[in-house]
């Protein structure tokens, strides 16, 4: 039913997570007993996992006997989800954990584990493998027709294939809608309803005919994606489906843009409130994925989701040690996000003489340059930063150097020795907090503002700087309208 990368998988055996396996055991009182025989593997190992976001976990190791036979168990309940029973050579086949009954037999073979599948006991596991025989037979369907189809050049027969596909994914929708309607209680329906999107009607028309709103479509599709996902429904947890809908809503349904994803990962994460698993996990994978994002900016989503549920203890699972660590974090981003005034810098000139970026730098664009005299990165760059300026000081550009050490006369040899033609700083008592302020944890460190001295980008490269530039004056220009 679902596809999975099983090389990665097996990788991901190696590292388990104590804290999740501690998790997973839950607070039920009786324990789960799943027989599985596999008619091919004898006197060998096998895994009990389970998905959980885009990873897959494993639960516990289990044996093999002689004739085929594995045993699942243990003391507790395990909490329901999509598990996989994993044998060597990344062989598996998926089964359904619902929250009550977890005793019931599986029986196949390695010639095909769906079609030949036998199960007693577990009408929910019954329902998901004729599920996947009717899909494994429809889909089969479905690629002969695709094949055929890319094998024509005909148009009357792309036609007819077009037809016949349409006609299978009818098929499947109407099988997928009558589980819902006749097994409304099964974990299938759930599951089938977690993966439903909306069905968009036409958009409203005026008088004369024409769509009153042209992103109709989008807002009623945005609106509506979440309608049929039940988020109280923790097994949903423990399946591709939740970590994905995430993604594509934030990824596909709303602006790149730091102020819409804080509105959309917040209406996710206060949905997921009906559920404590789904509360952590749509908390700590969001915080996570902008918390690391490659793309400038997005640190200030994660400033927002720590701020407000982390720090304010929501996220009752984090010990101490790494909500200390988070929030030292936040304290060195919260003041340099895109879009805020940089900080101010009361400091001093190589000259000791006393230096305010507000009072003594005037002009459309300041890049404030972070270098160390030690780092060879910044031995690099200086001569393109020198040549950065030459070329766009009459576009607007000043450029101010800041040194993140102390010692003087190596702040002055190195400033001479690269011909720095712009003002250089130094703050030998650290006095301005400029590191914390401006989260110098390398170097160099560019900083790009604006003339109100807003922070336009940061952590750039010197030609990133040029090409920032001449796109904002060539979008400001009289003849190119924004």
């Amino acid at each position: 039913m679902f596809t999975q990368n099983l090389n990665q998988f097996l990788l991901s055996l190696l590292l388990l997570s104590a804290l999740l396996l501690t998790n997973l055991s839950g607070n039920a009182k009786d324990a789960y007993s799943i027989k599985v025989k596999v008619t091919g593997f004898a006197d060998t190992t096998c895994y009990l996992a389970y998905y959980y976001g885009s990873k897959i976990l494993v639960s516990d190791t289990f044996t093999v006997d002689a004739k085929g036979w594995a045993h699942f168990k243990g003391n507790e309940k395990l909490p329901g989800g999509i598990y996989l029973a994993v044998y060597p050579g990344s062989k598996y086949f998926e089964l359904l954990i619902g929250n009550d009954n977890q005793e019931f037999t599986i029986e196949t073979d390695t010639t095909d584990f769906v079609n030949n599948m036998k199960i007693t006991g577990s009408p929910d596991n019954k329902l998901f493998n004729e599920y996947q025989r009717f899909l494994s037979s429809k889909s089969k369907t479905l690629n002969q027709y695709k094949n055929q189809k890319n094998t024509t050049e005909n148009e009357d027969s792309i036609g007819i294939y077009d037809q016949l596909m349409a006609g299978i994914e009818k098929e499947i929708k109407e099988y997928r809608q009558n589980i819902v309607k006749t097994q409304p209680n099964s974990f299938l329906a759930s599951i089938i309803k977690a993966m439903m999107e909306p069905e968009v009607p036409d958009a409203p028309k005026d008088a004369q005919g024409n769509p009153t709103d042209p992103h109709f479509a989008y807002k009623y599709f945005k609106a509506h994606f979440w309608d049929t996902y039940d988020f109280a429904d923790g097994r949903l947890v423990r399946t591709p489906i939740f970590n994905n809908k995430i993604n594509y809503y934030l990824d596909n349904l709303t602006p790149k843009i730091p102020d819409s994803i804080n509105v959309s990962a917040d209406y996710i994460i206060e949905k997921a409130r009906a559920n404590n698993d789904a509360f952590r996990f749509a908390l700590s994978n969001i915080t996570y994925n902008y918390e690391t994002s490659k793309i400038m900016g997005m640190d200030a989503v994660f400033v927002h989701l720590a701020q407000k549920y982390y720090l304010k203890g929501d996220a009752t699972w984090m010990d101490s040690t790494n909500l200390a660590k988070m929030t030292d974090r936040v304290n060195k981003l919260k003041h340099n996000l895109l879009g805020l005034k940089a900080p101010e810098m009361k400091i001093f000139d190589i000259d000791n003489r006393p230096f305010s970026l507000y009072n003594n730098v005037n002009a459309p664009y300041t890049l404030l340059a972070f270098w160390d005299y030690n780092c060879g990165h910044c031995k690099k760059e200086m001569p393109e930063l020198v040549a950065l300026h030459e070329k766009m000081k009459n576009k607007g550009l000043t450029i101010i150097g800041v040194c993140t050490r102390v010692e003087i006369d190596e702040i002055k040899k190195f400033a001479e020795e690269y011909k720095l033609p712009w003002t250089n700083l130094w703050d030998p008592y650290n006095q301005s907090k400029f590191r914390d302020l401006y989260d110098i944890y390398s170097t160099p460190t560019l900083y790009l503002l604006d003339k109100d001295k807003k922070i336009i980008a940061k952590r750039l490269a010197p030609q990133q700087v040029e090409e920032i530039i001449n796109s904002i004056n060539s979008q400001s220009a009289p003849n190119n309208p924004k």
